[in-house]
């Protein structure tokens, strides 16, 4: 993460000025750092896996001192590749997005647009322009995809709908 908190990668291992380092598996040695802004905002940047490389972002975008929003790279290239995000506050995540491809853009983004827990529409940017290619969506809540495979939303058509109990 940059040391403002605003680029998608990680890019040292240092903790920007007046940024508080802390140990967070008790081991002696500083595995993040968390910057409080005077808003109440907040952001924490954590090597989960202890090897020298920082992995996760966690935002508090709105003060309350919980996590709205979460970046991980998951490969370890120094790219946040998985992201969530809790749009209302109740602490589950409301939309999850992935760079599928592994390009460095996120191309699919999940999401549980009526609150109750469970994934029921996929955005897809089969293409990767920046644009989703394709939605599906669960409306009647059966687990199953309401909308075809080929169903698109402008530019290019996705071919296959993607696995509902993996999302």
């Amino acid at each position: 993460m940059s040391d403002d908190g605003t680029d998608a990668t990680f890019d040292d291992h240092s903790a920007p000025d007046g940024a508080t380092e802390v140990d967070y598996n008790s081991d002696g040695t500083a595995d993040g750092y968390l910057v409080e802004n005077t808003d109440g905002t907040a952001y924490e940047v954590i090597d989960t896996n202890s090897d020298g490389a920082y992995d996760t972002v966690l935002v508090d975008t709105d003060g309350d001192g919980d996590a709205d929003a979460a970046g991980y790279d998951s490969n370890n290239d120094g790219v946040v590749d998985q992201i969530a995000y809790d749009a209302d506050g109740d602490g589950d995540a409301d939309i999850v997005g992935a760079d599928t491809d592994g390009n460095g853009t996120i191309d699919t983004y999940v999401a549980d647009t009526n609150n109750d827990g469970v994934a029921d529409t996929e955005y897809i940017d089969s293409d990767g322009d920046g644009t989703i290619d394709a939605t599906y969506t669960d409306a009647d809540g059966d687990g199953q995809w309401d909308t075809t495979p080929g169903t698109t939303t402008g530019g290019s058509t996705a071919t296959t709908a993607p696995d509902l109990t993996t999302a």
